[in-house]
């Protein structure tokens, strides 16, 4: 003669529940399956969070096809290069004609709360000036370079 105790018979009548949500939800996860696009935006979705966690400087994403042309996906992030750390001398990213410029901040040209910076380089041996907000500052220059005091 087999014996079921109490213990056994609530935990066998609790699962029943468990059971059939369990079914029920795979039953509907199978009838609806994401078309291409759907886990597409998904997987993208999934690699900027990820990214994004590991590099906080990531500002702006391009993701690009090229319909039938050999890149067929082309995914990109961009990442702010440098930040204001006081008037000085800081590197330039892709300047062919000079390696360095000189970033002053120019409060007078604020606006809508954003700062801006009076930008001075030496082309050619002539000094040309301009300005530039530091959203723009940001993302197009180098860290600050600190001189060897002597």
């Amino acid at each position: 003669m087999t014996t079921i105790t109490r213990r056994a018979a609530l935990g066998a009548i609790a699962s029943v529940p468990a059971t059939a949500g369990a079914t029920a939800a795979f039953a509907s996860s199978s009838l609806s399956q994401p078309d291409p696009h759907e886990r597409f935006q998904a997987a993208v979705d999934e690699l900027k969070a990820a990214a994004e966690a590991l590099d906080p400087n990531i500002y702006r994403w391009i993701f690009n096809t090229n319909g039938d042309k050999q890149c067929g996906l082309l995914i990109a992030a961009f990442r702010t290069t440098t930040k204001y750390e006081g008037d000085g001398w800081y590197a330039t990213i892709d300047g062919e004609d000079h390696d360095r410029i000189f970033v002053e901040r120019a409060p007078e040209r604020d606006l809508n709360g954003e700062r801006w910076f009076r930008l001075t380089s030496y082309i050619d041996g002539r000094k040309c000036r301009g300005f530039t907000p530091e959203s723009s500052f940001t993302v197009h220059y180098g860290p600050r370079i600190f001189e060897a005091q002597s």
